[in-house]
């Protein structure tokens, strides 16, 4: 590997280990990804991660990190073996900080940068295919995300000082 090679970072998670088939050009310069989560992570809003001579440095330049808690209940108790199964694949998410257990409650501490509730959904669900998926339920996730994505969406917002606007 050369020293260029060796100095390339993946712009959502700060990896030097990248993929070189995750490439993704953007405002003319090329962008290295470590993994296909943090390439769409960073096609979705790449103002959270680079920022431009007009408006200053992106939120991610700047080093913030928006930590989130989510807690989820579960229509049952969690066996040790699914409470296993749920925290290695969670944890092999990009950006996930904790992963707790009550009996019926999943709390994921995220970096709201590097992950989603979306993310984090579709891994539970591929994880534990019988969690429940009833319409109480997916209004009330349809709410989440909505908060999420706004708070992305102003986050992404290109100011020069960042201020709530």
């Amino acid at each position: 590997m050369n020293k260029l090679a060796s100095t390339i970072r993946c712009p959502v998670c700060d990896m030097k280990k990248i993929n070189r088939s995750l490439l993704w050009n953007y405002q003319g310069i090329n962008h290295y990804f470590c993994s296909r989560q943090c390439l769409e992570r960073f096609k979705s809003r790449p103002h959270l991660f680079v920022g431009d001579p007009q408006h200053g440095l992106s939120p991610k330049q700047k080093n913030q990190v928006i930590l989130k808690k989510r807690r989820m209940r579960l229509r049952e108790i969690i066996s040790d073996d699914l409470k296993a199964d749920l925290k290695t694949s969670l944890q092999s998410l990009m950006g996930i900080d904790a992963v707790d257990f009550t009996d019926q409650e999943l709390y994921v501490t995220y970096d709201l940068l590097q992950a989603s509730l979306e993310d984090i959904e579709k891994t539970i669900e591929q994880a534990a295919a019988r969690l429940s998926k009833g319409m109480a339920e997916q209004v009330k996730r349809g709410l989440i995300h909505y908060s999420e994505e706004c708070e992305l969406d102003n986050l992404a917002h290109l100011t020069k000082n960042s201020d709530c606007h």
